[in-house]
């Protein structure tokens, strides 16, 4: 084929141009990749415990609620709620006194996809504003 003589060459020639500000940015941008993962991952951890917390209970439920900028999922037994994963100083009746309790998550529902997106989309708002208390 025509052209991959050029073709190696101009990668080569870009390599060595923007390949150390590439190293750089990746150094730079290593640590709060690993922090918004990990952030995530316990999120998720933090989900599935209290899925299991609500499967045990009767009528149970779970919400998700932000402290700061940290996502909390509430666990209700019926209208009461009963723990809170990751736990958390406040009490529960603070976490979810402006919540709206009708967005609640039975066990036995089905999470579609347009609602992981509004889910995610409102999570990608409230990055930029991190004091701010549900």
């Amino acid at each position: 084929m025509a052209g991959k003589g050029k073709l190696v060459t101009q990668t080569v020639k870009l390599g060595i141009k923007y390949g150390p500000q590439i190293w750089v940015a990746s150094q730079a941008l290593r640590e709060p990749a690993k922090e918004a993962a990990n952030k995530a991952i316990s999120s998720e951890r933090a989900r599935r415990q209290a899925m299991d917390l609500a499967r045990s209970l009767t009528d149970g439920s779970i919400l998700k609620v932000y402290k700061g900028d940290a996502a909390h999922w509430v666990v209700f037994s019926g209208d009461e709620p009963v723990a809170v994963h990751p736990s958390t100083d406040l009490l529960l009746t603070t976490l979810v006194e402006r919540a709206d309790l009708t967005k609640r998550i039975r066990p036995q529902d089905k999470v579609k996809a347009t609602d992981r997106a509004r889910d995610a989309a409102a999570t990608a708002l409230r990055r930029g504003k991190p004091n701010q208390i549900n």
